[in-house]
């Protein structure tokens, strides 16, 4: 039940995929409908394929299914390790825990955000901060709308935790189809954003369950590579399982040289860093991008210039994301613990990374 650090660095590749994808279409944004949703018989020549490629690569939409999985599996191994306590006395602490988890280090980066906007003749509109700092709308940072899915999701984990807290692996499972059979009700004005995504947090909290270890202990060292493959190859339901067998082998210890490669120093680092990462790239990007987008040269070479642009806003988040880390996120993570673990709660401790 420790801290899977494999996952650590898949989370913090996933945040470097975003901020090069999003750097790509902050130079074009007609890419989205010509390239990233487009078809393949579209594509009228070599550049176009070219695009693609790398578009697939980079997939920013696929680093966040990632993200989704992760979250399912890492918050559902945290609730595992409290099975005995009150159902009520867990349901409150993990609650608590997460809002630190997310909203300082949203509430500051939102706030830098405006005083920045205001330094450069941009007034943000106080209405526009509110709704974005309770993640209602996202006026203000719009990669913040998967911090709606992430806290929505919160509710509806805790009612799968229940079926698996009263019939195991099937009482998840019946509990995770009852929500959504809920789901598919028409125009049901109730988690309008998140309920697309439910399923990957439901393949994210079978991968700590014995049925999630059964699966993982089987599987070949070659299959994390070949998930990887699939997941960035395809898209719908094949794309939702691979990337769930990925995490799966990932979480497991299955994945080979991938594994070693995220223990690496330079993935643990970005994996330290990449809520906050994915946070303040929102910032460097726009800012460039407007630069970008003026000069006829890297709209013609969008592929060119937007991963040379990368490298100029990864630069650019890389420190004010470690000053967030280290100043901001852990220091409200501690806070949180700290609430929950006066004499009311119980004195067991659960895994880091909710």
């Amino acid at each position: 039940m420790q801290r899977n650090e494999a996952l650590d660095g898949l989370r913090g590749f996933a945040a470097l995929n975003v901020a090069i994808f999003h750097t790509i279409l902050s130079i074009d944004e007609s890419l989205v409908p010509r390239i990233v949703y487009g078809k393949y018989s579209d594509l009228s020549d070599a550049y176009s394929w070219a695009t693609k490629i790398i578009l697939k690569i980079f997939s920013g939409e696929t680093a966040v299914f990632v993200f989704f999985v992760i979250s399912g599996a890492v918050l559902f191994q945290s609730l595992m390790a409290s099975k005995t306590a009150p159902f009520i006395e867990t349901v409150t602490r993990f609650t608590i825990r997460r809002i630190f988890r997310i909203y300082p280090a949203l509430i500051v980066c939102l706030l830098f955000i405006a005083v920045l906007a205001a330094v450069t003749g941009k007034a943000v509109n106080l209405t526009d901060l509110a709704t974005n700092a309770v993640l209602y709308a996202f006026p203000i940072n719009s990669v913040t709308w998967t911090l709606n899915v992430e806290m929505v999701a919160v509710v509806f984990i805790l009612l799968a935790f229940f079926g698996w807290r009263s019939a195991g692996v099937a009482g998840l499972l019946g509990a995770a189809i009852a929500i959504w059979i809920f789901f598919r009700i028409p125009e049901l004005p109730i988690a309008v954003l998140f309920k697309d995504f439910w399923g990957y947090f439901v393949f994210g909290m079978l991968i700590p369950t014995p049925a999630g270890n059964w699966v993982g202990s089987r599987l070949p060292i070659w299959s994390c590579l070949a998930s990887l493959v699939v997941a960035i190859a395809f898209k719908g339901t094949i794309q939702t399982i691979a990337i769930a067998l990925l995490v799966t082998s990932i979480y497991y210890g299955r994945s080979g040289a991938i594994g070693e490669f995220l223990m690496l120093p330079i993935s643990q680092f970005l994996g330290r860093i990449s809520y906050s990462f994915y946070l303040y790239n929102y910032i460097a990007l726009v800012y460039l991008g407007q630069i970008l987008q003026n000069d006829t040269w890297f709209k013609l070479r969008p592929i060119e210039a937007g991963l040379l642009a990368s490298v100029f806003t990864v630069s650019l988040t890389v420190p004010a994301a470690y000053a967030s880390m280290r100043w901001v996120e852990l220091p409200a993570i501690r806070l949180g613990r700290l609430l929950t673990s006066w004499p009311g709660f119980t004195s067991r401790r659960v895994p880091n990374g909710a």
